[in-house]
């Protein structure tokens, strides 16, 4: 079997790759990346692993011939450029791809828990976007929607030092669905080596969430428990998103970061049906696992 990743550069894209190359079944994996220098030296000495030069806000680099399945991620922007728009393009460029290729039998696209609303979820909006426009690029079409990426929180190891983290999950005992990286790249990994399998639906939804929810507490909980010490917990309330993300994006991005925030939070777009699809997949990996791998870098 023969696997495209594009783009290959993300914490996800990566990950996946590492479980596709460790997979007893053996299969072939490319990598788009724009800059080679930044192919992982792992990958490069592997000889079942191809790193290809390509854009996916470029359509003539993009060539999937040969590939059976392809992992699609949105790219993130933190510049003034219209995220929807850019999500639009990159995703159109992909499924003309996949199109094009005849040998691609399924695409695999990382999605988002939210990614069901055309508005109210920020930043998501992107993943909504990539989702209507890929839904008919290949025959089997599979959206895993994560939940909020446990990694996130690395945000924290700035502050960790001086003895604090900020955290925008209110109440403190709200809870939030989170998921590991890993499980992630698991799922995705499942999915691309099912290629050619019958699904149940046109395409197959469904919602990853780690092995249970979390609150602000049980964050609070894990970072203390990974550093083996205590930390003081900083709440941003609801009101106060836009100018904690102010202090590290440009205003759009901050404020689109705001919006995802607030829509998981009490009154938010996703209180009224965070579980659309009507199947919730579960990972393994606990919230300190993760911290545990932070904090030791």
């Amino acid at each position: 079997m023969h696997i495209t990743v594009v783009p290959a550069s993300p914490k996800t894209g990566q990950a996946t790759i590492r479980a596709l190359l460790a997979d007893p079944s053996g299969p072939a994996v490319r990598g788009y990346y724009r800059n080679l220098s930044k192919v992982p030296a792992d990958f490069q000495s592997n000889p079942r692993f191809e790193a290809v030069r390509g854009d996916v806000e470029d359509a003539a680099t993009l060539d999937f011939s040969g590939s059976d399945a392809v992992l699609n991620i949105t790219p993130p922007l933190f510049d003034e450029r219209d995220i929807v728009e850019h999500a639009r393009l990159v995703s159109e460029n992909v499924k003309a791809a996949v199109k094009k290729a005849a040998s691609v039998k399924r695409l695999v696209y990382l999605s988002s828990a939210g990614a069901q609303y055309d508005h109210g979820t920020g930043e998501i909006l992107t993943n909504h976007t990539a989702e209507v426009v890929l839904k008919d690029a290949a025959p089997e079409v599979v959206f895993v929607r994560c939940s909020y990426f446990m990694e996130n929180w690395a945000m924290s190891l700035e502050t960790l030092p001086q003895g604090f983290f900020f955290t925008t999950l209110t109440p403190l005992d709200r809870v939030l669905p989170m998921v590991a990286i890993q499980d992630i790249a698991s799922a995705l990994t499942s999915e691309l080596l099912a290629t050619g399998s019958a699904l149940p639906s046109h395409p197959y939804i469904y919602e990853l969430y780690g092995p249970r929810d979390y609150t602000s507490n049980d964050v609070h909980k894990a970072f203390e428990e990974a550093m083996c010490k205590s930390i003081e917990m900083k709440p941003i309330p609801k009101e106060g998103l836009y100018d904690f993300y102010a202090a590290v994006f440009p205003p759009k991005v901050a404020q689109l970061y705001a919006e995802m925030n607030a829509s998981y939070l009490e009154g938010g777009i996703l209180e009224e049906n965070p579980r659309p699809t009507g199947e919730v997949r579960r990972g393994r990996t606990e919230l300190v696992e993760v911290f545990r791998g932070l904090v030791q870098g």
